[in-house]
């Protein structure tokens, strides 16, 4: 039955969801959807909400569940959101927002309602509609602290998801309704200064971020500098003081002969006067004091 075919192939687009727009579309008549519902092959999950087939109970399944039956307005948010955009993969709460006024109530889920959320805010993750990263941020401070909410748009930040610009906007937007927490995003941006766009990579943005919440001097992104008859550039230097700091990343060292050409820069440099400090992720992460204080 061609009917059936596509029922099949909008619930397995829907995690084994159809709505009942799904099955007036479908050409089933009435008499024909409650003898599937009679025989098992549907099964009434909400008024509007059916399962088609076995119920799988994943969270994928119940975030579509919640956007399904927010009249197919919902759209996966707040913790939610930040668990699809990994930047807290631990989180179990299922978080839809809906625009308009009213949030409809669905059992099991977290139903936010928004006059600002736009088309622009919206995505798509795998199946499931989701908030942008930079609106997913934006909306962060409504659950969670300041500093976890900079330690999310450092994820997002080191991993590409978002530009400082991307959220600067965002922000500036959602921010003329008085939402509540939108003032932890513009600490958070607050620490993505002009001078972390000078640099090269996210981590050496992350040392720099470090360096601002420590209090110390302000360094010089990409720091040129002349060593054993060669110019190099330093990810961040205090030339009055003759110091340099660099990222260690292990990807970019693993490969012989960059590993090779990296310890004779790094000779050059200290013969030529010059104090070299070298960091990992894991001392960024991890031993963040220990790191300011060794600057």
């Amino acid at each position: 039955m061609r009917e059936m075919t596509h029922l099949a192939q909008k619930a397995a687009s829907q995690y084994g969801l159809l709505t009942s727009t799904d099955l007036r579309q479908s050409d089933l008549s009435k008499r024909e959807i409650s003898t599937l519902v009679k025989n098992g092959v549907l099964r009434r999950e909400r008024r509007g909400l059916f399962v088609f087939g076995a119920i799988d109970g994943s969270w994928e399944q119940q975030l579509m569940r919640a956007c399904l039956a927010a009249a197919q307005r919902g759209v996966v948010s707040h913790r939610s959101a930040q668990r699809l955009w990994d930047l807290r993969p631990w989180e179990t709460a299922v978080e839809v927002t809906v625009r308009g006024l009213a949030a409809p109530v669905v059992e099991g889920a977290i139903v936010h309602r928004s006059w600002d959320l736009e088309p622009d805010d919206v995505t798509s993750v795998g199946r499931l509609p989701v908030t942008t990263v930079s609106r997913t941020l934006c909306d962060a401070g409504v659950h969670h602290h300041d500093r976890e909410v900079a330690r999310m748009v450092e994820v997002a930040f080191g991993r590409s998801l978002v530009t400082v610009d991307e959220l600067r906007a965002c922000r500036q937007r959602v921010g003329r309704h008085g939402r509540t927490g939108v003032v932890a995003i513009d600490r958070a941006i607050g620490d993505l200064s002009h001078e972390v766009d000078a640099t090269e990579s996210p981590m050496e943005a992350a040392l720099l971020r470090l360096i601002h919440r420590h209090g110390l001097p302000q360094p010089v992104a990409q720091f040129p500098v002349r060593a054993g008859g060669r110019q190099f550039f330093a990810d961040l230097g205090y030339p009055d003081h003759r110091l340099l700091l660099e990222y260690d990343g292990f990807l970019e060292h693993i490969e012989p002969a960059q590993f090779a050409r990296d310890r004779q820069r790094q000779n050059a440099l200290v013969l030529d006067g010059w104090i070299v400090l070298r960091f990992s992720k894991v001392d960024l992460r991890e031993r963040e004091t220990w790191v300011a204080a060794e600057i």
